[in-house]
């Protein structure tokens, strides 16, 4: 299992896709906390030690995940994480904004065990 040990941090604004990515992590090894918007994620990396992994949120309330990248890449000790941004949004130019955003990679909506797998294969080996 690619994701055993791994941490990740989870900024999700829904409470059932939260819960969800979180146990799919958790089944897949991963050790999971998570953050309900962008400004609560900023502080989990202030307070806490840098995640292996970010998957991210783009469109919340407040702070969005492209906005939430970019102060995690500018202004954070940990901007060399490895950030993922989670979306329904499949149309090109959400996929650049994503990369311009500091991103590196992009996970689709809806999350499944083989999708966070791949995903884990690709970015942490």
């Amino acid at each position: 299992m690619p994701l055993r040990g791994v941490s990740v941090l989870v900024v999700e604004d829904d409470e059932d896709h939260r819960e969800l990515a979180r146990l799919m992590l958790t089944e897949l090894g991963a050790r999971v906390a998570v953050a309900a918007s962008g400004e609560e994620g900023l502080a989990r990396l202030i307070s806490d030690d840098c995640p292996d992994l970010i998957i991210c949120d783009l469109r919340m309330p407040i702070m969005d995940g492209f906005e939430f990248a970019q102060e995690v890449r500018e202004h954070s000790k940990c901007s060399n994480v490895r950030l993922v941004a989670l979306t329904a949004m499949r149309d090109p130019v959400a996929y650049l904004r994503t990369w311009r955003a500091g991103y590196d990679a992009h996970l689709e909506k809806p999350l499944s065990p083989e999708k966070l797998d791949d995903l884990a294969r690709r970015l942490l080996s």
